[in-house]
């Protein structure tokens, strides 16, 4: 049972499911769990917090986190606040070793990040 900002609209034959989140269609692959988990992350937020652009995003920073082997917990997180900084965590992970010269693609990462989570960014 997904939450009301989610509803399932069909399954393809090739196991893919398609899902509205916020009143867009979205894709889900059979190994794209990481929709998921942002999913259940996104549910404790505020009615006024869940917008799609957050959920998409979210659900991008979760797989880079698994894909990469970070590993940085995040299913205990309830707030939009602390995705936002979970995501910040999983940045600066993602730049710690790749020298000077990537400098300026975190910090760019940070900025979208911001932006994302913003309350202005409804």
């Amino acid at each position: 049972m997904y939450p009301s900002f989610v509803t399932f609209v069909r399954s393809e034959p090739d196991g893919t499911k398609v899902l509205r989140i916020c009143d867009q269609e979205f894709k889900v692959f059979t190994y794209d769990w990481y929709i998921e988990d942002a999913i259940n992350l996104v549910k404790h937020w505020k009615p006024h917090q869940i917008i799609y652009r957050r959920i998409i995003h979210l659900r991008t920073w979760i797989r880079e986190n698994y894909q990469h082997g970070h590993e940085i917990p995040y299913k205990h997180i309830r707030s939009l606040q602390g995705c936002r900084h979970w995501v910040e965590c999983i940045i600066y992970a993602e730049y710690a070793n790749m020298g000077e010269e990537y400098t300026q693609r975190r910090d760019s990462a940070l900025e979208v990040n911001r932006n994302i989570f913003s309350l202005n960014s409804s």
